[in-house]
């Protein structure tokens, strides 16, 4: 019993870790989406998860139209990456579902402000310390085919780890 509850195991993980190639191609996008060997429910219950570990908040849940989006900031010393994902899915049958992503980003920047200061008439400016003014420097769509990887890895382990919690 001990072993085919192994190999269990290893299909499973197998199973979850090929992304699928054969689908729709997107623009040469493929990699933004894929197959999962898991029901609607799953995928949904382990988007949400994926998405809360990877510190993204989730701003829209619409489990009907198979739509989510959120967004994350990630902090550097003078700035912030604002991130953006959209991701949709749906079911193929009762136990395997597709996936597919499409994310941006903006870079805001720390901006120093000058003041000035004045005596007799003469007035001078001077860098007054960075106050949290913040100006957009960037924007785009990720399109990193490693960037989806990482998420669709972690994806995959939660999936896997849920489907072990239920044997």
């Amino acid at each position: 019993m001990r072993k085919i509850l192994l190999l269990t195991v290893v299909l499973l993980g197998i199973a979850m870790a090929e992304p699928e190639t054969s689908g729709i191609n997107q623009g040469g996008a493929e990699y933004k989406q894929r197959d999962e060997m898991c029901s609607l429910n799953e995928l949904f219950e382990g988007l949400k998860k994926t998405l809360m570990q990877s510190n993204m908040n989730i701003v829209t849940v619409t489990k009907e139209n198979g739509v989510l989006t959120a967004k994350g900031d990630q902090y550097n010393e003078d700035t912030i990456t604002e991130i953006t994902v959209s991701i949709s899915f749906k079911a193929l049958d009762a136990n395997s579902s597709n996936v597919s992503m499409i994310a941006s980003y903006n870079v805001m920047e720390k901006k120093l402000n000058t003041g000035q200061l004045g005596f007799a008439g003469i007035s001078l400016p001077i860098p007054v310390p960075l106050t949290g003014r913040y100006a957009m420097v960037g924007s785009g769509n990720i399109d990193d085919s490693l960037w989806y990887q990482g998420f669709y890895n972690s994806l995959d382990k939660v999936l896997f780890e849920e489907k072990m919690k239920a044997l």
